[in-house]
């Protein structure tokens, strides 16, 4: 799929001088990390970048961006030109969302998902990744002759760490290991990091996730965990949606779980459904019947309000559990 190399990236950054680096529409670490870590890298070699996304990056996720959650196209200096534009773990153009007429533009996408559905002119996905920080690793470590600064390393390791579980995920490799072991050596403080991305939440976070725990179903035995989250359960229990984060993986940790499915409401009425497979059955690949994608064990897709009963219900019927 692949149609330029790591040095070939790395040639066609050094030619260029003004970047825009998409993010995903509801980013996470490996998102956030990955985008950061070009914008710091081109900044350092001396070029103007931005990074960009639709939505707020999450409360939780702001000591990636020293306390900075909004960047946006109208947060852009208004004497800023664009000429490049990348994506870095974005995986289709309906994960720009409300940027989505920006797909056509980026020259560059980086990402690590099987389901990547080409927009870029110039691609390069690996979805044996265990993030896509492993490959803006690839691009920075050549960029600057191996010479990583500390704050990059930490974004990167943020984004390695939160897309293979804290390295308990089956895409986390070798080759993984070795590049969170290269970034601790460039100063990354790995237990900061992961106290941050796995054990400090807010207490509205946590007000989500007993919510969840209260309201999930464990259907097909136990073998699969449910639960929805409406606008109404928002405001009635005093949560946000990016309070929601971690709720997925909440509901996967029941004995016997082998799929975890999340659907909560946005602010537009439709339903964002996110799911967790830690058994053989490939999840992107049921997720990709609604237009939605991801990775084996880790995907999600978008429906409208009146189809997310039934959306479910097909979800939890490809799953080919008996319903003991």
């Amino acid at each position: 799929m692949n149609n330029i190399t790591v040095l070939g990236i790395c040639k066609m950054l050094q030619q260029k001088d003004n970047f825009l680096i998409f993010m995903h529409e509801n980013p996470d670490a490996d998102a956030v990390g990955s985008c950061f870590a070009l914008v710091y890298t081109l900044r350092g070699l001396g070029k103007k970048a931005y990074p960009v996304c639709c939505d707020r990056v999450p409360a939780s996720l702001a000591f990636m961006t020293d306390g900075e959650r909004d960047f946006g196209i109208d947060d852009l200096p208004a004497d800023f030109t664009p000429e490049f534009f990348m994506s870095a773990d974005v995986a289709s153009p309906g994960q720009f969302g409300a940027l989505k007429n920006y797909a056509c533009k980026i020259c560059l996408a980086l990402d690590h998902h099987a389901t990547h559905d080409r927009f870029a002119k110039y691609l390069y996905v690996e979805p044996k990744a265990g993030a896509c920080a492993e490959i803006v690793y690839k691009i920075v470590n050549n960029l600057l002759s191996g010479n990583i600064p500390e704050k990059t390393a930490s974004l990167l390791y943020a984004g390695l760490a939160a897309d293979t579980g804290g390295f308990r995920y089956a895409n986390t490799t070798p080759f993984t290991h070795k590049v969170a072991a290269k970034l601790i050596e460039h100063g990354a403080n790995h237990a900061q990091i992961c106290r941050n991305l796995f054990e400090c939440k807010s207490k509205s976070a946590l007000a989500a996730e007993a919510f969840a725990m209260d309201n999930v179903q464990y259907l097909c035995g136990g073998k699969i965990s449910y639960v929805k989250i409406t606008l109404k359960d928002k405001q009635s229990h005093g949560f946000e949606d990016e309070d929601a984060y971690d709720v997925i993986n909440a509901i996967r940790r029941a004995d016997g779980v082998k799929i975890a499915i999340f659907a909560r409401e946005k602010s537009d009425g439709s339903y964002k459904i996110s799911t967790r497979s830690s058994c053989e059955i490939d999840v992107a690949k049921i997720c990709g019947i609604f237009g939605g994608g991801g990775h084996s064990g880790a995907a999600g897709c978008s429906v409208p309000s009146g189809e997310v009963d039934k959306a479910v219900e097909r979800i939890v019927n490809e799953c080919g559990f008996n319903n003991d």
